[in-house]
Formats: structure tokens, C-alpha cells, sequence
């Protein structure tokens, strides 16, 4: 009679065991890759420069050359950088600088933008720019020069340090050491060069004999005391002064009144106009406002003569 046995030896699950082990290998690793996949991507903001004030230059033009582009050093990462930064300096010298004048023009040139790794997993990088301005005839009359440096050690004790967060830190440092380097060697050195935009609603200046003006200006506008509202009269040759306004009421003219004529004297009938006359010689500038009396010779037996008595 034989012993009673197990369903399933030792053995034999043993060997089960490995090979469903074997056949789900790669379903795990299919299943780390999707874990892996699913880590969110990094994404990196542009550079942004137009929340500094602008700088305003008396030039009509201002134009960006590039000499540091990515590989120009050799042993330069910058290009693996998410924004390489001698784009983002051209981007700085489109916000900041703003040419605000009417002739002659301004060239920003990039000499040098790169990213170095040094032995340690240190990155080194270097920026280097300088601004020429030159007049209308041609003549480069002023420039400003402007370099950074800057070090960055990541302290990646294992892997590459040259990653593109490491490299878009580094550049976003340089970023902000140049905008405050090149804005005082501007100021240092072009000085004069910088002007002020007029203000909302100022009126500018313009020459009268057509020639253009030589830059902005700031003109506060002022009106006349002969054109002020209200006012329409102009004087020719003279005016109101100062201390009496041009608006004062003009003092009233008192027009003399005629003289009276004189009352008229009765010397009795006139001996040779017996009939009387009329008084046609009184004062011109005397307006009659009644009929004067004629004088008449009185009636027959009213004269005597001398000495006689009746």
C-alpha cells in the first residue's frame, strides 16, 4: 500500500514559483518605465526685463549685434540652456533700451555669453556687452562697457551638474547682475545721453522754420493772457502791463456837458431891425428845446425924444 502524498510536492512548486516569477519581469519592469514617465515635466519662464524703467536715450535707433553665440568659446554649454543667455541679453537691451530722440542712433553688441563646466561640477559663466552711440553724421561720440562674472556650484555629489535647472539658475543670476552693471555704466558714461520722455498731455516743441528739432524736450504749455478764453481783442503795439489785468473793465468816460447859453439881454426894440432877428449865431454844440421870443419895435406913440414931456 503506498504512502499518502501531497497534491503537489516540494519540487515541483518550487519550480512553479520560478517561472511565474520569470514570466512577470517584464510586466514590472514595463511598470517602473510608467512610473518614470509619469514625473512631470519642468518648465522654465522666460526672462523679463519690462518691469525695470527703461532707460531713454537721445538717439532715433537702436540696433543689437551678436557676437556671443552659443560654441563661440570652446567647452561653451550656454545652448543647453533652456533660453541660451545671448538671446535673453538681446531681449534686455529690446526692454530697457528705448531710443527716444530724433537722430543718430545706438548699436548694443554682445561680445561674449558662456557657460563653463569646471572640474567639480562648478559652472562658470560670463557675460560681456558694450553700447556705442553715434550721431547723425556718423561719428560715435560716447560708449559704455559692461561685463559679469559669476560662479555656480550646484553641490551634485552624484551626476552631471550641467542640467538645464542648474543651467537656467546660473543664467537667470547673470541676468540680474548685467541689467544693474550696464544700467550705472550707462549712467557713468552716457550720461548725457539719457533724456527725459515728455510727459502725457505736454506739448513738444517744434521749430518754426521747418528744421528738426534736435531732441525731445519737456514744454509746458502756457497760455497768453490775450488768448485766454473769453478774450477775443489783440493788441497791436501796447497792451495791458502787469500790474492791471487784461480781463479789468476799461473806467467809464465821462462826456462834459454843453455849456448853457447866455440869457439873452432886452435893450428895448433894435433901431435898425425894428422887426427883431432871430438868433441864428448861438453856440452850435446848443440844442434849442423851445422857440426864443422875437423882439418886435413897440406900438406907435410909445417913443419920445430926448427931453420931450407929453
Amino acid at each position: 500500500m503506498r504512502p499518502n502524498r501531497p497534491p503537489f510536492s516540494i519540487p515541483s512548486l518550487r519550480r512553479g514559483l520560478r517561472v511565474a516569477l520569470a514570466a512577470s519581469l517584464p510586466f514590472m519592469a514595463l511598470s517602473a518605465c510608467d512610473h518614470a514617465d509619469s514625473k512631470p515635466a519642468v518648465t522654465f519662464a522666460p526672462p523679463q526685463f519690462s518691469n525695470q524703467p527703461p532707460l531713454n536715450l537721445n538717439v532715433a535707433s537702436i540696433s543689437v549685434v551678436d557676437r556671443g553665440q552659443p560654441g563661440t568659446i570652446p567647452g561653451d554649454l550656454s545652448a543647453r540652456a533652456p533660453f541660451p543667455p545671448d538671446q535673453s541679453l538681446a531681449q534686455m537691451a529690446h526692454d530697457r533700451l528705448i531710443a527716444a530722440g530724433s537722430g543718430g542712433k545706438g548699436v548694443f553688441t554682445i561680445d561674449r555669453a558662456s557657460i563653463l563646466h569646471q572640474p567639480g561640477g562648478v559652472l562658470d559663466g560670463q557675460l560681456n556687452v558694450h553700447l556705442d552711440v553715434t550721431s547723425a553724421d556718423g561719428r560715435v561720440t560716447g560708449y559704455a562697457v559692461a561685463q559679469v562674472t559669476r560662479s555656480y556650484d550646484p553641490k551634485t555629489r552624484h551626476g552631471n551638474s550641467d542640467t538645464p535647472e542648474n543651467l537656467n539658475a546660473l543664467t537667470d543670476m547673470m541676468l540680474q547682475d548685467m541689467s544693474r552693471e550696464l544700467e550705472n555704466q550707462i549712467r557713468n558714461n552716457l550720461g548725457n545721453w539719457l533724456v527725459t520722455p515728455p510727459a502725457a498731455g505736454s506739448v513738444a516743441a517744434q521749430p518754426l522754420d521747418g528744421t528738426p528739432a534736435s531732441g525731445p524736450a519737456t514744454v509746458t504749455a502756457t497760455t497768453p493772457a490775450a488768448s485766454q478764453p473769453g478774450n477775443g481783442s489783440m493788441t497791436i503795439g501796447g497792451g495791458p502791463t502787469d500790474s492791471q489785468p487784461a480781463s479789468a473793465p476799461a473806467p467809464a468816460t465821462t462826456t462834459p456837458a454843453p455849456k448853457a447859453a447866455a440869457p439873452a439881454v432886452d435893450d428895448g426894440p433894435d433901431a435898425i431891425f425894428p422887426t427883431g432877428y432871430p438868433s441864428d449865431d448861438t453856440d452850435s454844440t446848443t440844442t434849442h428845446t423851445a422857440k426864443q421870443p422875437q423882439l418886435r419895435s413897440p406900438p406907435p406913440g410909445n417913443l419920445t425924444l430926448p427931453g420931450a414931456t407929453h
